[in-house]
């Protein structure tokens, strides 16, 4: 009678049925990881469009610019004529000069910009191999980056200082008013001011992409990272009927 009466007792609450923790489940993909696939998307798809319209210019571009290049006028002095066709001249020189150093850059951007873009779509996907071509995509960018930044550091120079000599030979030709600002002054400053200010931005671009790159290679190794992909219905073999 005890054992009925405390096997329906009113105000003992339900004992639950046992079930085994498993956990929260593993196979939903993190906003941190979908974002990190989607930028090195993004990143890739850009890096191979910019590697062929760069090998386009560096291959073709005195080319391009002697078609494209207005014609002098009539009214143009001879000396401003001069020292466009000088400064077109020294800029195609340097361009010539670092032909055979962005030529290679060009074709290992392209190689970075692949890896990271069918690495991020396969790891969009949980493919473990997809996770393996991010990690070795990442590794690769951060070494374009440092090498590439250095390279644009020695171009900007040479042509920064080709820019200022032509800038200060077109003051020269420019009517000087007595009571004005003194152009040939103010232009070399403008224009060294705006060459230093797009080295900056471009360093602090390359230093987003590096601290990007090397957050995936942290993030890709970490534990709960790489369970996901060992939990996904792409990394799960089939079974065998016959087994």
């Amino acid at each position: 009678m005890s054992s009925d009466s405390q096997a329906f007792d009113p105000y003992r609450s339900p004992v639950q049925p046992e079930v085994p923790y498993v956990g929260p489940p593993t196979t939903g993909r993190p906003g941190w990881l979908t974002t990190l696939c989607v930028l090195c998307i993004v990143l890739g798809a850009l890096g191979l469009f910019n590697s062929l319209i760069g090998a386009a210019g560096a291959i073709g571009g005195p080319f391009i610019q002697k078609a494209f290049q207005p014609k002098a006028g009539k009214g143009m002095p001879d000396d401003m004529q001069k020292a466009q066709e000088q400064f077109q001249t020294e800029i195609n020189a340097v361009q010539n000069k670092y032909f055979w150093a962005t030529m290679p850059a060009l074709a290992f951007r392209f190689v970075a910009a692949l890896l990271l873009l069918i690495g991020g779509i396969r790891t969009l996907s949980l493919m473990e191999p997809g996770r393996q071509l991010l990690l070795i995509a990442c590794s690769i960018a951060i070494v374009f980056e440092l090498m590439f930044s250095i390279l644009q550091s020695i171009i900007s120079l040479d042509t920064m200082t080709i820019v200022n000599e032509y800038v200060v030979k077109m003051t020269e030709t420019m009517p000087q008013n007595a009571n004005g600002p003194d152009m040939s002054r103010i232009l070399p400053t403008v224009v060294r001011a705006s060459v230093i200010v797009s080295m900056v931005l471009a360093y602090l671009i390359s230093l987003a992409k590096i601290g990007l790159y090397i957050f995936g290679l942290v993030y890709l190794r970490k534990p709960q990272i790489i369970a996901l992909f060992t939990n996904s219905p792409s990394a799960t073999p089939a079974l065998n009927p016959e087994s």
